[in-house]
């Protein structure tokens, strides 16, 4: 449980940890909250009550809301983005398989040592691909400048 003390400081407490009967059906989840809300006599002073978006969670708060109408249901904005971004990334759950897979493939001792040795051959080769990379860039951003600097001298 969250609230906000006299000073408006975000307080938590965990009042209890019960069990919920299966099924995790609406009435048996709002059943089992409004038991612990009365043990503690926080029924008429709790306003909202915070879960994930499972329509069990949602009607179980609903159907409180019947009983007590003060209780309100919000939905958890972790879980809210949660699920916007799973969604979001269903597009390329192939691609995330399929480099899992590589990643297994190389974890393994004898391709791991393999992926290793290769590494160390090629080092050469990149270092000498890394400076010519950085030295076509030095030079383009210098000649873009030069090329920037006679642009405004005539087109002024």
């Amino acid at each position: 449980m969250f609230f906000l003390d006299k000073n408006f400081a975000i307080q938590e407490v965990v009042l209890t940890i019960e069990y919920v009967k299966y099924p995790h059906t609406a009435q048996n989840i709002s059943d089992a909250l409004l038991v612990i809300l009365d043990q503690w006599e926080l029924r008429e002073k709790v306003y909202i009550i915070t879960t994930d978006n499972g329509a069990n969670m949602k009607k179980a708060i609903k159907d409180m809301n019947e009983v007590s109408s003060n209780i309100k249901w919000q939905p958890c904005a972790a879980h809210t983005l949660q699920l916007v971004i799973g969604k979001g990334l269903n597009p390329i759950k192939l691609l995330v398989l399929r480099a899992k897979r590589l990643i297994d493939f190389f974890l393994r001792p004898k391709q791991s040592e393999r992926l290793e040795n290769i590494q160390k051959r090629s080092q050469n080769e990149v270092d000498v691909v890394r400076n010519i990379i950085y030295n076509l860039l030095y030079l383009l951003f210098n000649y873009l400048n030069y090329f920037y600097i006679f642009n405004n001298f005539y087109n002024n």
